[in-house]
């Protein structure tokens, strides 16, 4: 690739078109020509020396390459867009900014969702891209700046990212409303012998109400793995599987379909955490949308933490 043939503007297309999949998709989104993007698209081309995206029928197809290059293209306009951000004022009402959040099901629900009409009313033209992202994926995806910030499970301490506790709950262990155990206490023989449904957002990771039990010397028995909070509860009613998550996962109204009881065993609460770059402590859109986040208080960032 040579770089003297590029600038910032071409990286632009470059993202717009391998998200819309379409040239004229593209200019309407960045208010050019067709042809402008066309010509855009040229120089790319031949400064990358591959096609970026052929037509297969009524399809523009990316090539392998460009799918290759297309996260790291972002990350780069991302750090780009920061540089720029942190040297001037933000002012919601007329920021045009992209913010790029990972977060679960669950987090979304439980701490965007409470503020994101005013935050949406307070900041028009501003966009928001939620990632289903786990917490070691998340805070690698903050290093590499492809990710503005995280909600999650911040635990293990790294002097790169900040981390905001915003608020802690218990946890609770659930399952369908004709499960045998609902109509007597748990305990904890009665929760060791039966099957479970775990939610691992990030595939591979180890999950706190694992580690606990591995330090009381019990192992409990996972019969079903889900990444999505909201879907394990959907597949906890049709079987006679427990499921452990934060007490805050169980709708108001979803009572009549779930008991939730007591876990029988010590166990430490649920913190939902906001986590972003230490680089982008100064950065005032970030400061704005953390603020927000977290209920209208300022970013107070702890000293420690990662995940």
């Amino acid at each position: 690739m040579d770089l003297r043939r590029l600038d910032l503007n071409l990286l632009v297309v470059f993202d717009t078109v391998m998200t819309e999949r379409s040239v004229s998709r593209a200019a309407d989104r960045l208010a050019l020509t067709q042809p402008a993007v066309s010509h855009a698209l040229a120089r790319l081309r031949a400064a990358c020396g591959d096609d970026i995206v052929v037509r297969r029928g009524r399809a523009m197809v990316p090539t392998p390459k460009a799918v290759a290059l297309q996260d790291e293209v972002r990350a780069l306009l991302l750090r780009a867009q920061r540089v720029f951000a942190m040297a001037s004022a933000f002012d919601p009402a007329a920021s045009q900014r992209h913010f790029q959040v990972g977060c679960s099901d669950h987090a979304a629900r439980v701490v965007l969702q409470p503020v994101i009409g005013r935050l949406l009313h307070e900041a028009p033209q501003v966009r928001l891209q939620l990632l289903h992202v786990g917490r070691t994926h998340a805070a690698d995806m903050i290093r590499s700046g492809a990710l503005d910030l995280a909600l999650g499970v911040f635990n293990s301490a790294d002097d790169t990212i900040a981390v905001r506790t915003l608020a802690e709950v218990p946890y609770a262990c659930f399952m369908r409303r004709g499960h045998a155990l609902a109509r007597r206490p748990l305990t904890l023989q009665a929760y060791l012998q039966s099957e479970h449904l775990q939610v691992l957002v990030q595939p591979g990771a180890f999950g706190g109400v694992d580690q606990t039990l591995a330090r009381l010397g019990h192992e409990r028995r996972i019969r079903l793995v889900a990444a999505h909070f909201e879907v394990a509860l959907g597949l906890l009613e049709s079987t006679d599987l427990l499921l452990t998550a934060p007490r805050d996962l169980l709708p108001r109204h979803a009572g009549e379909r779930f008991k939730a009881a007591a876990v029988p065993f010590a166990l430490d609460p649920f913190r939902h955490q906001l986590a972003l770059s230490r680089r982008a402590v100064d950065d005032p859109g970030i400061a704005w949308l953390v603020a927000r986040l977290g209920g209208e208080r300022g970013p107070r960032l702890s000293p420690s933490s990662s995940a």
